[in-house]
């Protein structure tokens, strides 16, 4: 009969509850790993409309841009959006090619660059051409010439031909319309002028929300969804629009950012079933700003919370786990560093899965 020593027993019971438990935490921090970047907060940006106006030869508002350009590096956010109309682009730019219109725009935005923040811009109705549907017809002196559109897209995707903006958009539409994943949130930047105007690839956009895996969805265009001041826009065929908003509400979407109009418009618009969704018109970001009657193109369905159309600004926006909070940061003095007021805050909470 063999006799175990009780000592060694007891060492070797001691190391297997070690051994079992060592595997036990590396379980759990296999488990935790992909949920801890939902635990720690991350900011961006939305700009829009930072184009000059019609006496300006850079083709941007150059004092506005540049002060909001200093101010998000001061935020050191992980990304900033761009919501279209970057520059005067086709319409009265004094001659300034649209090579040296973006260079300058680029320029402007030097200190958001050169701080290592990726930028993803989409283009708006100054970036790609006239309209041609829902307003008259222009004069011969302002018609463009005949190939614009297609030069107009060619400047755009050189000039921002950086390597982390995607190409994976629908056919025609590569570099310009575009998604992509950042830590838990799905942006989708949807450019609405390389297919008929005033519409998005709903195709396109169905098999992206369908495809996502993340909490957060945040869709950006330069048109907005319904109309306040300008007439184009996507309202315009208004079923298309419908179909539109349903998908974002459908896939959990809260937020739809857009410019075109020249105010920071905060309004709320369910789709179909009641699901609560924001439109947000930043059009704050340079160009001219405009007075706006109060009056929404779809006034039954549209809610407004927020308006101000007295100051240029940016939006940024700061996502912590499942809290997002959205702030439009209001430029009140040009040119000092603490001239930036929060005039408009809220925050949403997305449900866990």
């Amino acid at each position: 009969m063999m006799i175990i020593n009780p000592c060694r027993q007891s060492i070797y019971v001691l190391a297997c509850l070690l051994l079992l438990l060592s595997l036990l935490c590396a379980s759990c921090m296999r488990v935790a790993a992909p949920l801890q970047e939902y635990r720690s907060s991350w900011k961006f940006a939305v700009v829009s409309d930072t184009q000059g106006n019609n006496k300006s030869k850079a083709c941007i508002n150059d004092a506005v841009v540049q002060a909001i350009a200093d101010d998000i590096a001061r935020e050191k956010p992980d990304l900033v959006i761009v919501a279209g109309d970057l520059v005067n682009g086709w319409f009265r730019n004094g001659g300034t090619d649209y090579d040296a219109q973006y260079k300058n725009w680029k320029g402007a935005m030097g200190s958001v660059y050169q701080a290592g923040i990726p930028v993803f811009p989409i283009r708006g109705n100054h970036d790609s051409g006239p309209e041609r549907l829902a307003l008259p017809p222009l004069p011969a002196n302002l018609e463009p010439p005949a190939d614009t559109l297609i030069q107009m897209k060619k400047v755009f995707r050189k000039i921002f031909a950086e390597p982390y903006i995607p190409q994976s958009g629908p056919v025609g539409e590569e570099g310009l319309t575009y998604s992509f994943v950042h830590k838990n949130a799905f942006f989708i930047c949807l450019d609405q002028f390389t297919g008929e105007q005033h519409k998005v690839n709903q195709a396109w956009l169905d098999r992206q929300l369908a495809q996502n895996q993340t909490p957060h969805i945040f869709v950006y265009g330069h048109e907005p969804a319904f109309g306040t001041g300008h007439k184009d826009n996507l309202g315009f065929f208004s079923n298309d629009r419908d179909a539109f908003w349903n998908a974002i509400g459908r896939a959990g979407g809260k937020i739809y950012f857009c410019g075109h109009d020249h105010f920071y418009n905060r309004t709320l618009i369910s789709d179909d079933t009641g699901r609560p969704i924001r439109q947000i018109i930043l059009g704050t970001g340079g160009g001219v700003l405009r007075k706006w009657s109060g009056l929404y193109q779809d006034k039954k369905r549209v809610k407004c919370e927020y308006h101000n159309g007295d100051h240029h600004g940016y939006v940024l926006v700061t996502v912590a786990e499942m809290r997002v909070t959205i702030t439009w940061k209001a430029l009140m003095k040009p040119g000092t560093i603490d001239a930036w007021q929060y005039l408009d805050t809220f925050t949403y909470v997305i449900p866990a899965r």
